[in-house]
């Protein structure tokens, strides 16, 4: 009768345990923005949709999270895979005088608390970064929208961003021209 109780018990355990490797977690929205990112004169929806549940710690041997930035009620926007960990999205205005929205990304790391951020622009059917990945060290403490916002600019035609000085210990940042050569295709269109 116990070894009944035991296959029975086992069969359950591995039955729950098949069940949860298995499971598909629920689309979870994370974050949203709006603007008019395709530069069609129509307000959009920027939305950072949880896609993947990871397991463990991806720095050993775990698999991450996943992330996509999508555009609910936009046939023109074409999704963005944005991988691990969870970002918050940062509407920049018109960086480049194309009549659409640009869009920062600031994604939170694997560990620790520096935070990679870019610049996105949808161009000709295709998202290009124009800003390159650039680093914000938090310290661990939390950055402000306001303090996100000041990282990336336009005056006179060209583009900005503030980096910080890696050579300096208070972490002073310093303006940096972004130059045309380093738009590069994030997602090229199907």
């Amino acid at each position: 009768m116990r070894i009944l109780i035991l296959i029975l018990l086992s069969g359950l355990f591995t039955t729950y345990l098949y069940a949860r490797e298995n499971r598909k977690p629920p689309e979870a929205t994370v974050h949203s923005i709006r603007g008019d990112f395709d530069g069609d004169g129509r307000i959009d929806s920027a939305t950072v949709v949880h896609v993947k549940e990871g397991r463990g710690n991806p720095v050993e041997d775990g698999t991450p999270d996943e992330y996509e930035i999508r555009f609910p009620g936009s046939s023109t926007l074409k999704p963005v895979k944005a991988g691990c960990c969870s970002l918050r999205l940062v509407n920049e205005g018109d960086l480049d005088d194309d009549g659409a929205d640009e869009l920062s990304l600031v994604q939170a790391p694997m560990n620790g608390c520096t935070y990679p951020m870019k610049t996105c622009s949808f161009t000709h059917g295709a998202w290009r970064d124009i800003v390159p990945l650039f680093l914000v060290p938090t310290g661990c403490s939390p950055v402000s929208e306001e303090a996100l916002q000041q990282r990336v600019s336009a005056e006179k035609g060209s583009i900005y961003y503030l980096d910080t000085d890696g050579n300096d210990e208070n972490g002073e940042l310093i303006r940096k021209k972004v130059s045309a050569r380093t738009a590069k295709k994030i997602n090229p269109p199907e």
